[in-house]
């Protein structure tokens, strides 16, 4: 299997106009799309049609429930790339996130790699989900040529919507290291992860589930404790915008 795990930090480092920073421990799925029916052929505790302690659910990501993820994340690409039909951008994706783990379902942003027939990565969708609207946006890497992005979809609400975002996204190996920024004049706020890949199977798999029981909730829990420590700092509040919504 081509699948895995990657377990480290994600860290959050916020510079402007008050300083605040916290990491904690991670670990994301790193599933090939095209063979997760196999993981749950062979991996105990991981399941696509039944509940288990991880649980892949397709309606929990982008698309059409009804056609393959893969399609759906391929076409998206496409979409934001302006790629002509002659030339569309194809290969093999893998997805980085978090699926459900006993029963709860929860992803700030979900990582598509799109990898090319010679094993290097050439773009990196990501998939951005705001908390409690429950929408989502997605921003296409070119990881050949990585640009700023102009920020178009509110998040936190301590963050302006007219920003740049400025990525830094490694070709995932034995090590996965991605980095954001956000800029409006100065970096506000650096944001990332630090990952060490794991080989997936039945062990490592109950191992991350004991040292990090339910990464839904603990992802919910820091949010939410992170935004108290800010409004007691007076960090500045940016209510939800009507644009951006897609």
């Amino acid at each position: 299997m081509q699948s895995a795990i990657y377990q480290g930090r994600v860290f959050h480092a916020r510079h402007f106009p008050k300083k605040h920073a916290f990491n904690y421990d991670i670990f994301l799925m790193w599933l090939k799309l095209d063979e997760i029916a196999e993981i749950e052929q062979s991996v105990r505790f991981f399941s696509i049609s039944r509940w288990a302690p991880l649980r892949f659910k397709r309606q929990d990501y982008l698309g059409d429930n009804s056609e393959p993820l893969q399609e759906s994340v391929l076409k998206r690409m496409n979409e934001l790339a302006g790629s002509p039909n002659e030339n569309p951008l194809c290969g093999d994706v893998y997805l980085l996130g978090q699926v459900r783990t006993f029963g709860l379902y929860f992803s700030p942003v979900n990582f598509y790699y799109l990898r090319q027939s010679n094993g290097s990565y050439s773009h990196m969708l990501a998939e951005v989900s705001n908390t409690p609207w429950n929408q989502r946006h997605h921003y296409l890497v070119d990881l050949n040529n990585q640009q700023d992005t102009q920020k178009a979809f509110h998040v936190s609400p301590f963050n302006p919507l007219d920003m740049q975002y400025q990525w830094s996204v490694m070709q995932p190996n034995q090590k996965l290291n991605l980095t954001l920024k956000c800029v409006k004049n100065v970096t506000h706020l650096d944001t990332g992860l630090n990952l060490n890949r794991i080989e997936l199977n039945s062990k490592s798999l109950t191992r991350v589930l004991m040292s990090i029981p339910s990464m839904a909730l603990r992802t919910v829990i820091g949010i939410y404790w992170q935004a108290i420590k800010l409004f007691i700092k007076r960090v500045p509040f940016y209510a939800h915008a009507t644009q951006g919504k897609k």
